[in-house]
């Protein structure tokens, strides 16, 4: 059965062809003499311009080489010639035009100024040795499309989204060595993603002054990166402007070698390293010594959340994101051992820290007029935060929060937090599913915290614990919706009738056995409610209230929805409002439930 080759590039009438440690080049026509004359004329300016920098490349046998592979073109004697392993070649159409060739490991591949394709470049690097005469102009490969433009100066004015996949070999690392710095010239890189030893190729690179990159990624393992870049100076390696930057594992260790557009914006700044060796190079550097100019979403893994005193953002910076998690203390300890207040952040509009990161609270600095959209914290384990629960309380200033989340064993902290005197928060959800993990709060004082206006809680399951501590403002009104079940809240049940104080509340719901502590509620004397939802869809939920007398718990005035469902209608008779609360038998379509 015949077997079909097919090219993975072509320039006019020349193909070129894998082969498993070599490049096979073909000629698909026969050049008329006319032809081969004037390509050689373009060679032999091509070399003379090779000369005048210093490189001389074509010896005395040269000429005769190529007489002898035209003459064993298809055509000339009549038979097809096989191609012949060459010591050395010009990557011209003229010599490529002269007859078959292999191009192998021990092939010279000489590349004065021209235009290649992307595919044809990394393919030369990876199985010849390549001496550079000149820059070579990258394009990305299109099938159909010549793969070489010849010409002195030439410039590819297309864009490109270079990935090379490379195997690892001394070869490739060889080639990428001898590049002189900025010689392989880019118009425009949309995205560029170098992996593993291709990141060598990273200092050789020359981009458009004007260039925007979408997306640049770097994952680099420890054995990938050669002297030539670990030694490259600092912000030595201009990317232009740069939307998304990405580096992984030792790549890391690049970032201060990196030079951004003085007007560049960061959308997301993700650095990810697993080891500690990762970021070796960088750990001793001086703080806010890499400049990273603005920067919208910063995420940092690992090893690299330790990184974070080093960098230096632009003084007008607002981040809209940061997010930092650390399952291992040893992700955050040089920041531990920093001064409070001493890791400069300016604006940032949302926060989330997670386990151990949790812990660095204290060391943040933020703008004095910062207004925080979104400050979540979670922690899993009360030794994960052992350091910043040894704080004193209302000494971590976050300013003015919108919305705060406390998750689990994070609970505990809120009363570490000050809050700017005049912050209104819009949200405060506290959520814990286990018993142990409110420990810290339960010892607390009632009333003891202090978080000025709230307009919406939301406590759920065991944080529903925290309700008689916290203290707000005077002329605070607020929704509240709370909600658990019986073992959530038997701290709660131990408290008296009308001793935890809510103030004036717009809406309350309350589901499954959180409606248990409705007595203990104190709603301001003048309260006018819009909205009160009751949910209980097992009679157990409402059991504890079946023994208050009939109209002893006040609501004040509910203005515009009373809702009860399914067996939390059978406790409207222990509802008391300065309006009138329909009986049973005179429920209407606001109030909606059965008795089972």
């Amino acid at each position: 059965m015949m077997t079909i080759r097919t090219n993975f590039a072509s320039c006019g009438g020349i193909l070129f062809f894998d082969r498993r440690e070599y490049i096979e080049t073909t000629t698909g026509k026969c050049f008329s003499d006319i032809e081969m004359e004037l390509l050689d004329v373009k060679r032999q300016k091509i070399l003379r311009d090779m000369e005048r920098k210093g490189i001389y490349i074509a010896p005395a046998h040269l000429k005769e080489k190529i007489e002898r592979r035209k003459w064993e073109q298809p055509g000339n004697n009549g038979t097809t010639p096989e191609p012949r392993l060459v010591d050395s070649l010009v990557l011209t159409v003229a010599e490529l035009s002269a007859g078959p060739v292999l191009l192998g490991p021990e092939t010279t591949v000489y590349l004065p100024d021209t235009g290649l394709s992307d595919a044809l470049f990394f393919r030369l690097l990876n199985k010849t040795k390549v001496v550079l005469g000149g820059t070579v102009s990258l394009f990305k490969h299109l099938d159909g499309n010549d793969c070489i433009k010849e010409g002195v100066g030439v410039e590819c004015r297309e864009e490109v989204r270079l990935s090379p996949a490379i195997k690892n070999n001394t070869l490739f690392m060889e080639n990428v060595a001898g590049l002189p710095d900025k010689s392989i010239y880019l118009w425009g890189v949309k995205s560029l993603t170098l992996k593993d030893h291709t990141a060598n190729l990273l200092p050789k690179l020359w981009l458009h002054d004007d260039n925007v990159m979408e997306e640049l990624w770097l994952d680099v393992g420890v054995e990938s990166l050669g002297w030539g870049i670990l030694f490259t100076g600092d912000r030595s390696i201009w990317l232009g402007k740069v939307k998304n930057l990405r580096l992984e594992k030792h790549a890391v260790n690049l970032l201060p070698k990196l030079k951004l557009h003085e007007d560049n914006v960061v959308e997301v700044l993700r650095l990810s390293a697993w080891e500690r060796l990762y970021v070796s190079e960088m750990i001793f550097t001086g703080d806010r010594s890499i400049w990273l100019g603005k920067v919208k979403n910063l995420r940092l893994e690992k090893h690299a959340i330790d990184l974070l005193p080093k960098l230096k953002l632009h003084d007008d910076n607002v981040m809209e994101v940061l997010r930092l998690s650390a399952w291992e203390r040893t992700y955050v300890s040089s920041i531990l051992a920093a001064k409070d207040n001493s890791i400069w952040l300016g604006k940032v509009k949302n926060l989330r820290l997670e386990k151990h990161a949790v812990n660095i609270l204290s060391k943040l600095k933020l703008d004095k007029d910062n207004v925080m959209g979104n400050l979540s914290l979670d922690v899993e384990l009360g030794e994960d935060v052992s350091y910043i629960l040894a704080a004193e309380d209302r000494s971590i200033w976050v300013g003015r929060v919108k919305s705060l989340k406390l998750e689990r064993y994070a609970i505990n902290l809120l009363p570490k937090l000050w809050l700017h005197d005049d912050n209104v928060m819009e949200w405060l959800y506290l959520s814990e599913w286990l018993e142990r993990y409110i420990s810290y709060i339960l010892c607390i004082k009632d009333s003891s915290i202090r978080l000025g206006k709230v307009k919406s809680l939301k406590l759920e399951r065991y944080g529903i614990n925290a309700l008689p501590k916290l203290k707000l403002h005077e002329d605070n009104v607020m929704d509240v919706w709370l909600s658990g079940w019986q073992r959530d809240i038997s701290e709660i049940l131990l408290k008296k009738d009308r001793t935890i104080c809510v103030g004036r509340v717009k809406s309350l719901s309350l589901e499954f056995y959180a409606i248990s502590i409705l007595p203990k509620l104190w709603l301001h004397e003048d309260n006018v409610m819009e909205y009160f939802w009751l949910y209980a869809d097992r009679g157990e939920y409402v059991s504890e209230i079946f023994g208050a007398e009939d109209s002893s718990i006040w609501l004040g005035k509910v203005k515009k929805s009373l809702r009860l469902e399914l067996y939390a209608i059978s406790i409207l008779p222990k509802l008391r409002s300065s309006t009138m609360i329909p009986t049973p038998e005179k429920v209407n379509t606001d109030i909606r439930g059965s008795k089972g």
